[in-house]
């Protein structure tokens, strides 16, 4: 875990360096955008955004609970998890970005279950500034270890997703967003998952901004068919210039699925809370 974050003490450490200029004069070097808008690049320098945070998992049918528990998925469970994406920005409309991920997951009265991932991407703007459009990709590969210490074979995530947003009033930029993902086990077992977001972006105040919107996500495996509706939020302060810490959560409002069994579990009731800090650098 000590190289999980190891970005982020380096951007700390920067920063004090930077503040302790402004203590005795220097002018800062440059001025920063608003990096908390979910459309935001870095020209030609870094971001690291550090993301830690604990969920609520009600239902995740594509994992297999212990025999012992009674079920054939997993349910109430609680998932913690550490990721760290660094993002450079080639041109001011073009970035390329990786993740290191770590997360692990405990069902009450059952072994736990850990995994590690790294992810790989690119995402380009348009650059037109009323109407902005980004398209995005990556792939994402995990290694991970199921229940009682059972080792599974690699799984690969292909996302893609394309947003589209404008200025709709002082301070408020709307957006929607779709999103695309392939999820390959690599014995044969692959699903899809699809997603459509609609969410505004307020800056009340210069050193603030905060995104709140739903998504509605469904997917493809077989005998399941999740279907759920989600809220989301986040907010942020920037503490100075290039750096800025905020809170977010989900919350999922209703679900249904296809699962034919008594008492069947759904993810309504899931949730999400976690903390982030972006630094540019």
């Amino acid at each position: 875990m000590k190289k999980l974050l190891l970005a982020t003490v380096f951007s700390l450490f920067s920063f004090s360096v930077q503040a302790q200029e402004q203590m005795n004069g220097y002018p800062a070097a440059r001025t920063y955008a608003d990096m908390t808008n979910p459309f935001y690049i870095p020209e030609r320098t870094f971001s690291a955004d550090s993301n830690l945070s604990y969920s609520r998992v009600k239902l995740n049918a594509s994992l297999n609970a212990p025999a012992k528990s009674g079920f054939p998925v997993l349910k109430n469970a609680s998932k913690y998890m550490a990721s760290e994406t660094l993002t450079y920005g080639i041109t001011g409309t073009w970035a390329i970005y990786g993740t290191f991920a770590y997360d692990w997951t405990k069902k009450e009265g059952a072994s736990s279950f850990r995994d590690w991932a790294w992810t790989i991407g690119t995402k380009v703007n348009t650059i037109e500034e009323a109407w902005r459009v980004q398209i995005g990709a990556d792939v994402t590969r995990t290694n991970y270890t199921k229940w009682k210490g059972v080792i599974n074979d690699d799984q690969k995530n292909t996302h893609l997703y394309i947003m589209a947003g404008t200025e709709t009033g002082d301070k408020v930029f709307a957006y929607t967003r779709a999103d695309y993902q392939n999820i390959d086990y690599g014995n044969d077992q692959q699903y899809d998952v699809f997603s459509i977001s609609a969410a505004l972006h307020i800056t009340p105040a210069a050193q603030t901004s905060s995104d709140v919107g739903l998504r509605f996500a469904w997917d493809t495996l077989d005998q399941v068919k999740n279907k759920d509706l989600i809220f989301f939020a986040d907010g942020y302060i920037n503490l100075y210039q290039n750096i800025a810490i905020g809170l977010k959560a989900d919350y999922i409002l209703a679900s249904s699925n296809n699962i034919k069994l008594p008492y069947a579990p759904t993810n309504q009731g899931s949730y999400s809370l976690g903390v982030n800090l972006k630094y540019e650098f």
